[in-house]
């Protein structure tokens, strides 16, 4: 199986480092991006800090439900490099901006398009790690 090198949080208030794992298979409706430009913002440096800021000595722990390793990043950019079985393999080799709002995919939001307003949103790269990403195929 091949292996993802990627740069993740191993420990709050400290340096990412490499982490080295084997790249996972996609299933069903899955895809496998190789990711190849990855922005960090300034929500990621909270996460990365373990908590934000929220003034008046007020912080909102951010570390709350994270496993460590985490890789960071929602703004992501790569090449398909797998596939489920349920999605086409001309998918493989197609350049693709990463939509990181996954919803649930069962409530009126979702079932309107609008995963970015779903209440039991993944949030890929802040709350899930932005390996395997379901293909949601375009209207």
């Amino acid at each position: 199986m091949p292996l993802m090198r990627r740069q993740s949080l191993v420990k709050f208030d400290a340096p990412l480092c490499e982490t080295i794992v084997e790249a996972p298979k996609p299933v069903s409706r899955e895809v496998l991006v190789r990711i190849e430009r990855c922005g960090l913002c300034h929500s990621d440096l909270h996460i990365q800090d373990g908590y934000a800021d929220l003034g008046g000595g007020k912080k909102l722990d951010t570390t709350r439900g994270m496993q460590l390793p985490f890789t960071l990043g929602h703004e992501i950019a790569g090449v398909v490099e797998d596939v489920g079985p349920d999605v086409a393999n001309d998918l493989i080799g197609a350049k693709k901006a990463v939509f990181p709002w996954i919803g649930c995919g069962q409530c009126r939001e979702c079932l309107q398009g609008d995963e970015n307003l779903c209440a039991k949103q993944r949030f890929l790269g802040v709350r899930i790690p932005p390996t395997i990403l379901d293909h949601v195929p375009s209207k």
